[in-house]
C-alpha cells in the first residue's frame, strides 16, 4: 500500500550533515546506457508527483534497445527473476534483475549495482564481468509499463534500504557536472517533497525541475554520508546557474557553479517552520 508521503514537510529528526571524514561518491562509474533518456520526472527519492512509491534508483530508456553495460568490474551475484524472492517493494517487483558486486570497496564497504525490469540477460551468477561488458537489455518485467532499465547503487549491503542516488556515482558526459544540494531549516531538518528549479541566468531554456527527497516509515531513501544531500541535478552542462525554490511563501535563490567532471554542492537554509494562524 502506498504511504501518504508528506510533501512540503520537515523531517522528524535533523537530516544527516556532510561528514568530512567520509569518502564522497566517485562520480566516475561507467554510464550503463550513455545514449539513453533519463526519467527526470521520477528521480531518486520522489514519488513521481504522487503517482508511485518512492523511487530508489534511476530509470533509463534507450530507443535502440542497446544492451546496458556493467558500470564497474565485479562479480554477478544475482541474475534471475524475483517471483518468489523479495528484493524490492514486493516479489516480482523487478521481474528480472541482475546484481553485480564491485571488485573495489567504497569507504571500506561493498558496492552493488542492480539492474531491474531487464530482458535478454547476458550474464550468469558467479561470473566475473569487466567494466563496460554488456549485461542485459531494457524490458518491462515486474512493475514496469514501458521498456526501461532501473539502475540502483547499493552500498554496504545488497538490500532495498541501502541505496544511494546513482546520479552521484555515474561519470557525467564530457563538459558536464552534477549538483548535490541540501534544503533544510535552521535546525537542520530536511524539507521533503519540495520543488527545486535550476535556472540559467542567461535565460536560456529550458529550466530544470526536481524535488527534495521524500521519506517513508522505513527510511528507504538515504543521503550520501559525505554530502548529506536531499536533492540532485545532473548531469548539467558546465556554467553558472541559479537554484530557486519557494518554501512557506518565501523565495530562495542561490548561485552555483558547475565545473565539468566534478560534483558541486549547495545548501539553502530556509526560515524556521511557520505554524498556521488559527
Amino acid at each position: 500500500v502506498k504511504p501518504d508521503y508528506a510533501a512540503y514537510s520537515l523531517s522528524a529528526a535533523p537530516w544527516p550533515t556532510p561528514d568530512p571524514a567520509a569518502a564522497p561518491p566517485p562520480l566516475a562509474l561507467i554510464d550503463p546506457l550513455p545514449g539513453s533518456e533519463r526519467n527526470e520526472g521520477y528521480p531518486y527519492g520522489s514519488d513521481g508527483s504522487g503517482r508511485y512509491l518512492l523511487h530508489n534508483g534511476l530509470d533509463m530508456a534507450d530507443e535502440a534497445g542497446t544492451a546496458a553495460v556493467a558500470p564497474f568490474a565485479g562479480e554477478v551475484i544475482l541474475a534471475r527473476d524475483d517471483l518468489d524472492e523479495h528484493f524490492g517493494w514486493r516479489c516480482d517487483w523487478y521481474g528480472q534483475l541482475v546484481v553485480i558486486r564491485a571488485e573495489q570497496l567504497h569507504d571500506g564497504q561493498p558496492v552493488y549495482a542492480l539492474f531491474g525490469h531487464v530482458a535478454d540477460v547476458a550474464v550468469s551468477e558467479g561470473q566475473h564481468v569487466a567494466a563496460g561488458q554488456p549485461v542485459a537489455r531494457q524490458g518491462t518485467a515486474g512493475a514496469a509499463v514501458v521498456p526501461h532499465v532501473h539502475l540502483e547503487v547499493r552500498v554496504g549491503a545488497n538490500a532495498f534500504g541501502a541505496t544511494r542516488n546513482p546520479v552521484l556515482w555515474l561519470a557525467p558526459p564530457e563538459g558536464q557536472g552534477v549538483i548535490a544540494g541540501r534544503l533544510v531549516d535552521p535546525e537542520g531538518r530536511a524539507w521533503q517533497g519540495v520543488t527545486v528549479t535550476l535556472i540559467d541566468p542567461s535565460g536560456a531554456p529550458p529550466y530544470r525541475t526536481t524535488w527534495t527527497y521524500l521519506d517513508d516509515p522505513d527510511h528507504s531513501i538515504r543521503p550520501d554520508p559525505a554530502l548529506g544531500e536531499n536533492f540532485v541535478f545532473g548531469p548539467v552542462a558546465a556554467g553558472t546557474y541559479e537554484v530557486y525554490t519557494q518554501v512557506q511563501g518565501v523565495e530562495h535563490r542561490q548561485p552555483v557553479e558547475v565545473v565539468a567532471g566534478t560534483l558541486s554542492t549547495i545548501e539553502i537554509i530556509t526560515e524556521p517552520y511557520q505554524t498556521s494562524t488559527p
